[in-house]
């Protein structure tokens, strides 16, 4: 479900705990195991015939209009603060809206199109790595942009 950008608030309670553990873990094992997937020690890549399916089980619908994204299912870290990766996907000349993340870093990677932050435009293989609490925006470019990003309270 699309927010209106005016009223948009980030998700950040992927790193809520609920009994003991993260939010954004339990939905990475929980859809996990209701497709019977089980990752232990073999290689895993995107390409993998049960990914599609997993991708919408971890699609969050929580973005500003013009924007869809979803977790990955590799959790690193997961000691004291895991590492949360998720894929956010932009129309063209989107924005997210100014906000922050209280409790977390950002460590952002373009992966295809680009987006623009602080008046300058990032394009594939560029990054902005985001300190928590620290008030941010960016738009995505006239082609749309793609970006990796990873969550952790540093």
């Amino acid at each position: 479900m699309a927010n209106n950008k005016s009223k948009w608030k980030p998700d950040d309670s992927f790193h809520d705990l609920i009994k003991g553990e993260f939010k954004g873990v339990l939905r990475v094992k929980n859809s996990l195991e209701e497709l019977g997937v089980v990752l232990g020690d073999k290689i895993v890549t995107s390409r993998d015939s049960f990914m599609p399916d997993l991708q919408k089980k971890l699609r969050r619908d929580t973005m500003p209009e013009g924007f869809e994204q979803w977790q990955l299912p590799i959790i690193l870290g997961v000691n004291s603060r895991p590492v949360m990766m998720f894929i956010t996907v932009g129309q063209p000349n989107t924005e997210v809206p100014e906000h922050k993340h209280a409790n977390d870093s950002v460590f952002r990677v373009v992966i295809s199109g680009s987006i623009i932050h602080g008046g300058v435009e990032l394009t594939p293989g560029d990054w902005v790595y985001i300190p928590k609490g620290q008030t941010y925006s960016f738009k995505t470019g006239s082609l749309g942009g793609a970006v990796m990003h990873m969550y952790n309270g540093v």
